[in-house]
């Protein structure tokens, strides 16, 4: 298979019928003909550009017919119709046609997924804050509610394979239970290893793991097992006897039922400076981490370990991609259920971009001092603004997504492994005065400091 099958199969995902079952709040909407229709709300929504609504009208029927634009209020009105959950039902789809007729990336076999949570931002109003919850409650002025991002994103291909927006109330170890069964059903008799920071490592999640065939990668508190810990030294296995007492604070009764029956608990434990894994910055002091895993020290010995967990990182770029490359909080509405539409319909545009983003890849030369990827940023200026065009074309669709993959392969970037010095929160001496540099990006905001002028985000 191609990326070009997969470009096909995803324009008839919008139009089948189990998309119109999910989608529809109610039977009886979408049934007529119109100009709109839910096909076309559906590509509309994924073709968005962070625009006003009136300018999205204009920049997607320009793509392809401007003769069939319709109003913001059409817009809005059949958005009120729509089902959010949509989005997530297509994305699932859609990275399960990918896994099961592409080639793609896995270390040896094992399809990597990372697990990580995020909080983003909405507009504050009182439903918004009922709906997804507040960061900071108590504070006087309420700027904007907070809903929590829960992503599992498959490290070595960059595709987030589900992604879960609650409230900020809810816990991430539940939200992830949530999810698995929808990585499991994706990810079908392929062998998988998990990965994630310390807010994640349980005994219940451990178990759930091995109840489920699946390996693991966790980085753990120092305070877990901590009389068992006491006896590894840099590397070794540690037993747990699970009585009823622990048995009973586990989450779900499947996991429990399972660990009933196989009470004896083993786990894997390595205990690493950070200063191994990356090298650290001026201020920053060292510090003994500790990674719990299941997999055989055989398979996979300290060193491939550490190395393997090194890619957890790739979970945060992700969250960096979503919300500054593609920007997915630049909604345009202030209605709760409208905004997760725009969330949502932004990860299949994330995800129709890492997939492009592999064929470009192939197509780079490499160095002797580097080796090079496509610069995403510019792949997603690509991608978006041929986006609608690709979705309402009948013919010379290939054509085109071949030249969105060798144009982009053209812009490429050293890939650096370890960089620590960014643009931002650095010192300069002498802050330049314009708005925009020379080859057209935006000049960091300086903040006067004792050292002299801190470069910022905001």
């Amino acid at each position: 298979m191609s990326i070009y099958s997969t470009f096909e199969y995803f324009d008839t995902l919008l139009s089948r019928p189990d998309i119109f079952e999910i989608a529809r709040k109610d039977p009886r909407y979408f049934t007529r003909d119109s100009k709109l229709g839910l096909t076309g709300l559906l590509k509309f929504l994924i073709s968005r550009q962070g625009y006003t609504v009136t300018n999205e009208i204009n920049h997607y029927y320009s793509s392809f017919e401007l003769e069939k634009s319709v109003s913001k209020q059409a817009i809005f009105q059949a958005q009120e119709k729509l089902d959010y959950k949509v989005f997530p039902y297509m994305n699932s789809k859609l990275c399960k046609h990918y896994y099961q007729n592409n080639d793609y990336e896995t270390l040896k076999g094992y399809t990597v997924v990372a697990i990580d949570g995020s909080v983003g931002e909405a507009p504050y109003t009182e439903e918004n804050a009922r709906v997804f919850g507040v960061n900071d409650p108590n504070r006087n002025n309420l700027f904007k509610a907070s809903p929590r991002i829960s992503g599992f994103l498959d490290v070595c291909n960059g595709i987030y394979i589900d992604v879960l927006i609650k409230s900020y109330k809810d816990s991430e170890i539940p939200m992830a239970y949530e999810q698995m069964n929808n990585i499991h059903d994706i990810l079908e008799k392929q062998k998988i290893i998990y990965m994630g920071d310390r807010n994640y490592p349980s005994t219940d999640i451990f178990v759930y793991y091995n109840m489920k065939g699946d390996k693991f990668c966790y980085r753990g508190k120092p305070n877990f097992y901590k009389k068992q810990l006491e006896n590894i030294e840099r590397d070794g296995w540690i037993e747990k006897d699970l009585d009823d007492r622990w048995i009973d604070r586990f989450k779900i009764e499947e996991v429990k039922d399972y660990a009933r029956e196989h009470r004896n608990f083993r786990l894997r434990v390595i205990k690493v400076m950070k200063s191994e894994l990356r090298q650290l910055k001026v201020s920053e002091k060292d510090e003994e981490i500790i990674i719990f895993t299941n997999l055989d020290e055989n398979e996979w010995p300290t060193k491939e370990v550490l190395q393997l967990y090194g890619n957890r990182w790739s979970a945060e770029t992700g969250y960096d991609i979503l919300k500054n490359k593609i920007e997915m909080e630049r909604v345009t509405s202030e209605k709760a259920e409208l905004i997760l539409q725009e969330l949502h319909s932004q990860v299949i545009v994330h995800n129709l971009a890492a997939m492009i983003k592999k064929e470009s890849d192939k197509l780079i030369t490499h160095t002797e001092k580097y080796n090079y990827q496509t610069n995403i940023n510019n792949l997603i200026q690509l991608l978006r603004a041929n986006l609608a065009k690709l979705l309402n074309m009948k013919d010379g669709f290939r054509r085109l997504i071949n030249k969105i993959i060798r144009k982009a392969s053209k812009n490429k970037e050293p890939i650096r492994p370890n960089r620590l010095f960014g643009r931002w929160n650095v010192y300069t001496k002498k802050p330049t005065t314009l708005k925009y540099r020379v080859d057209g990006k935006r000049n960091p905001k300086v903040r006067k400091m004792k050292k002299g002028y801190l470069r910022i985000k905001r």
